[in-house]
């Protein structure tokens, strides 16, 4: 049987199987939450996981934990909870779906411009690469939980633009309930989806197609999703909190967090003074005009929508890994590439570019970056800190952690340690009440064990040990874990 006769057998059954299988696999080697890696070295994958457990555990959201992204998020982590509840290998599974499912729509996408099965899959298969490039990645955050809808939306608005091929109900219901999914998690992600939406409906207007049933495909399905969390929400007396705290809270934080970079100028300083975001968007913009040569129509919406994501994902970067969600429009460079090369040219170059990436994936994963530090053939201080540290809580049931004036680090997963308070760790931003909130669980001993740093050369930060010992702590163990002196403490009885 030839090459061409099999890829021709190809069904979306197999290619989405061929992805999960390759997701998984590739994810063992650069997911810091697979089996082959250990529970250091960790902070906004701690942080989300502490929330997701406590949200499927039991507790209240924006009550008894507090953070600024929305249900979905901490779903998917409780999800990654109840499948190992004591480690973070759960999220391997729900990033090995999740990223499986992204890759589908890549795959699909790529078909709609380059139209052979082959080709599409040379263009998706390395995309998993580029989704653990380690500029912009290092855990798994809200970022990578985000790409399957992002991906999904892009193949929604691309298949009726450029494949004409136009079905209303599947169309409208996938860009309304991505929309949906993306408000409950980031709704500046699912602000600038919403201009996917807004061109769907214009073409749907330009070729007069009413649009009283597209707004009606996507009133169902967003009613379909979100129905369940407010209901949720009204059954807990959350609902008001849930509007305040992640509508209005969540701006503030971000805000006064990134409060010397306020202006766009700024902004834009903060790109030039940083080759990998210089490199990363020239990539895509250009990846993204040329791929606009080759269109017949709506030539510039791939490329203004993938710098429209780009934009928002500047805005108060306080953090690069922001561009995390913007990592699928490198799927336009693979598609350039495969439409510019003739047969014999392209077996070569492209498979140079892949090798290059790949290559690159892993020498900076594995060999100088963080997670070389985190897998479990890996001995050093921090991980031997980190587990000394985390036996402090052993002897308690599912112990109250409060990670006071500091991130939340992780301690206390593999004991299943649940929030102490609302304000569990230090909020970043954070307004005075919350800030008060935060010290209001230490001074009410709501927490069974209190994890704090502070170097010797930070005299000032010494009120906050003896603002925790006045509490009614006693310091159990202090370590050296990633530069910091690290101090814990527990309840005295």
């Amino acid at each position: 049987m030839n090459q061409q006769k099999i890829f021709g057998q190809l069904t979306d059954t197999k290619v989405l199987l061929l992805f999960m299988l390759w997701s998984f696999f590739i994810q063992l080697f650069l997911s810091n939450d697979s089996p082959f890696f250990g529970l250091a070295h960790r902070i906004d994958s701690a942080w989300f996981y502490m929330e997701g457990k406590a949200f499927l555990y039991g507790l209240r959201p924006y009550v008894e934990f507090t953070d600024f992204k929305g249900p979905i998020i901490w779903l998917f982590y409780g999800i990654g909870w109840l499948i190992s509840p004591l480690d973070y290998h759960g999220m391997y599974v729900v990033s090995g779906v999740l990223y499986a499912v992204t890759l589908f729509f890549n795959y699909k996408t790529a078909n709609v411009f380059l139209q052979s099965e082959k080709r599409s899959l040379a263009a998706t298969l390395p995309m998993i690469f580029v989704y653990f490039f380690p500029w912009f990645h290092f855990e798994t955050r809200s970022e990578d939980l985000m790409l399957p809808f992002v991906a999904i939306s892009l193949y929604a608005l691309f298949k009726r633009l450029y494949a004409e091929e136009r079905d209303d109900r599947a169309d409208f219901m996938m860009l309304g309930g991505c929309f949906t999914v993306l408000v409950l998690m980031k709704y500046n992600v699912a602000a600038v989806q919403g201009v996917m939406i807004l061109v769907a409906l214009w073409d749907q207007y330009k070729h007069k197609r009413g649009l009283a049933l597209p707004f009606g495909w996507m009133i169902i399905i967003s009613v379909v999703i979100a129905a369940p969390f407010i209901i949720y929400f009204i059954a807990t007396d959350t609902l008001g909190a849930f509007f305040h705290n992640y509508f209005v809270l969540a701006y503030e934080t971000v805000t006064l967090e990134n409060s010397d970079s306020p202006s766009y100028m700024q902004d834009l300083a903060g790109i030039l003074a940083d080759y990998r975001k210089i490199v990363f968007i020239v990539v895509v913009f250009v990846s993204g005009m040329l791929l606009s040569l080759k269109l017949k129509r709506y030539k510039y919406v791939p490329v203004a929508i993938a710098m429209l994501f780009i934009a928002m994902m500047t805005r108060h970067n306080v953090w690069n890994y922001y561009y995390g969600v913007c990592y699928t429009f490198v799927l336009y460079l693979f598609i350039v590439v495969l439409l510019a090369y003739n047969k014999q040219t392209r077996r070569v170059g492209y498979g140079l570019l892949t090798a290059y990436i790949i290559l690159y994936c892993l020498y900076g994963n594995l060999i100088i970056g963080e997670l070389r530090q985190n897998t479990i053939f890996t001995h050093n201080d921090d991980r031997v800190a980190f587990q000394e540290i985390s036996d402090v809580m052993k002897d308690v049931d599912h112990p109250r952690l409060l990670s006071y004036e500091c991130q939340e680090f992780g301690f206390g997963v593999m004991y299943g340690a649940l929030p102490a308070g609302d304000q569990f760790a230090y909020p970043n931003g954070g307004t005075p009440p919350m800030i008060r909130d935060h010290r209001k669980i230490l001074t009410d001993r709501k927490a069974d064990f209190v994890v704090t740093y502070c170097r010797d050369d930070q005299p000032e930060k010494l009120k906050v040990l003896r603002e925790i010992e006045a509490a009614g702590y006693e310091l159990r163990l202090k370590r050296m874990y990633m530069n910091q002196p690290f101090y814990i403490y527990e309840k005295k009885k």
